[in-house]
């Protein structure tokens, strides 16, 4: 029977791939981003990893707008983190024991080259027209179709002779816990690879205008249903044993007002603001959750509350030169057990609250220099006291 259900997964792509190539072999190709490698590789100014595509609009049923084919794939090299704050033997979290029961128990650290990859396709198709935005359609059904893969390997720092191995030792022998099971972190078991495989349903409410830039002032609602299904029989156990299994949902609304608007007499924006609110509702069951799907703090589920305040500045020298500013307020309470818990003996709930300012300049659509400063009020299960931070970014783009 498994061999039977290892067949859908060439079997989903055919069908996904038989519309876009039922009048034209042509596809429009796209680059949304790039990202930068490990170790501050070329001064973090080489990039490393992407992200593109390729997407076709066709007619599928007559009376309806055309229905959008794409395939998008990614790849992107970094390091990765171990969280030291769960047994690796049974998944429980550091958070839930005595500092007692914390030496009865055992916890991985070090950090790892990742280098990772996923292709995603899927088919589109909209009904009836959006209401702020004719060119659009009020409702969309996608169905897709995601392949992740990804590896972990020493870091890159070792072949100039600097810090020591973690997965193995010098004369090649894995090192111990890595040649055991390990419940918390599957990926890391045998041979470090990890392919993760899920189908999965959107559908989504359009009741938003379109805005050509990021310039303009956004206004409508909108909302998102996502389901995604990655079970153990869709080739997700013929690496190092079951690497994935769970079901995951989402779903997600946002409202947003325009304030107020004043544009150039060439068209272009000089100044807007526009106020905006969501909410997102999140629950992932299943007993694999891969690398990629861990939520934060491993509690299965999440309801976050987001109001955010949008003031955008001039357009300057181009359309894609302009300034704006952002603040936020961020309120999330998670909640249930915990992911890749051997026993699922674990829950809790917690409260996170923060707050985020951050200021963006973009100049002629591939530099971005960024400004991010947040205090995190309300930590959650964490015994620490609130926070502020800040960051800065100086950032290289790609949009064709």
């Amino acid at each position: 029977m498994g061999k039977k259900r290892w067949l859908l997964l060439p079997a989903m792509l055919l069908l996904l791939l038989f519309p876009a190539g039922a009048d034209s072999y042509s596809l429009s190709a796209f680059i949304s981003g790039v990202s930068n490698g490990p170790d501050s590789f070329g001064y973090n100014l080489f990039p490393l990893g992407t992200t593109f595509g390729f997407e076709k609009f066709f007619p599928i049923i007559d009376g309806l707008s055309d229905a959008e084919f794409q395939v998008e794939m990614n790849m992107a090299f970094n390091d990765t983190v171990i969280s030291d704050l769960y047994d690796w033997r049974t998944g429980r979290p550091k958070w839930s024991m005595t500092k007692e029961e914390e030496s009865d128990y055992e916890f991985l650290s070090g950090t790892y080259f990742n280098p990772r990859a996923y292709i995603d396709v899927y088919l589109d198709q909209g009904f009836w027209v959006n209401p702020l935005y004719p060119d659009g359609t009020l409702f969309n059904v996608r169905l897709g179709f995601n392949s992740y893969f990804a590896a972990a390997v020493e870091r890159l720092s070792l072949a100039s002779g600097s810090g020591n191995p973690l997965f193995t030792d010098w004369g090649g022998n894995v090192n111990y816990p890595f040649n055991e099971s390990i419940q918390a972190f599957p990926w890391l078991e045998g041979s470090r690879l990890l392919l993760s495989n899920m189908v999965y349903l959107g559908l989504f409410l359009n009741m938003d205008r379109d805005t050509p830039t990021d310039a303009e002032p956004e206004h409508g609602f909108a909302m998102e249903f996502w389901l995604e299904y990655s079970p153990w029989w869709l080739a997700n156990s013929i690496i190092n044993g079951k690497q994935s299994d769970y079901l995951r949902t989402v779903l997600y609304a946002e409202e947003k007002l325009e304030l107020f608007s004043v544009q150039q007499e060439n068209g272009w924006n000089w100044v807007n603001m526009y106020f905006g609110h969501s909410n997102t509702l999140q629950y992932i069951a299943g007993d694999t959750v891969p690398q990629n799907k861990i939520p934060t703090d491993r509690l299965r589920g999440y309801v976050t509350d987001r109001i955010w305040l949008h003031f955008t500045g001039p357009q300057f020298l181009a359309g894609d030169c302009f300034t704006f500013i952002e603040l936020n307020l961020y309120n999330t309470i998670r909640f249930g057990g915990v992911v890749n818990e051997i026993d699922s003996s674990t829950s809790a709930v917690e409260l996170q609250s923060s707050f985020t300012a951050l200021v963006q300049v973009r100049l002629f659509g591939f530099i971005r220099l960024e400004y991010q400063v947040g205090y995190d009020f309300i930590r959650g299960i964490w015994p620490e006291k609130p926070r502020w931070w800040q960051n800065a970014a100086l950032s290289f783009y790609v949009s064709v």
